[in-house]
């Protein structure tokens, strides 16, 4: 089952977030249940597929205990959470945003600037997908003649 890390964002402050680390088959349906106890939103920051999630959750649990919030949920700053994910690398995903890469606006010199794929800071394309957020991130496919995403199959050209 993944481990997922859900974050509670009450004042916009990406670097303070209550975040909770646990486990689930289903993770949609977990957020769910969640935000029926929450006047906050809630949002998927990412997920590990470990070989073993049970030994994965109580480790992240020990290791952020000096900033338990209460019970699973953490005070952790984004860049705690994106060190997790990229420490997991090929077993980890990020919930990557539905309209990454959209224009968002133009620099002084008129070069477009666009949207990140994950909401909580910069992914690096060789660190995860933009596309399915995959922590193998893409790699260069010299039978494509450019980069490609080995989980999903994304090509570079594409984006």
């Amino acid at each position: 089952m993944p481990v997922y890390f859900i974050a509670e964002n009450e004042n916009g402050n990406y670097g303070n977030l209550r975040v909770k680390i646990g486990i689930s088959a289903n993770v949609e349906r977990r957020i769910g249940q969640l935000r029926t106890g929450s006047p906050y939103k809630l949002k998927l920051m990412g997920w590990i597929k470990p070989d073993d999630d049970r030994t994965l959750e109580k480790l992240l649990h020990q290791k952020y205990a000096p900033v338990n919030a209460h019970g699973e949920w953490f005070a952790l700053d984004a860049s705690n959470v994106f060190e997790e994910l990229k420490r997991h690398s090929t077993s980890s995903f990020i919930a990557t945003n539905e309209n990454a890469f959209e224009i968002v606006s133009h620099d002084q010199d008129g070069v477009p600037e666009y949207l990140g794929s994950w909401q909580w800071g910069d992914a690096e394309i060789d660190e995860f997908c933009p596309s399915c957020g995959w922590g193998g991130g893409m790699d260069y496919n010299e039978n494509y003649g450019g980069m490609r995403c080995l989980n999903c199959g994304l090509m570079e050209s594409s984006l």
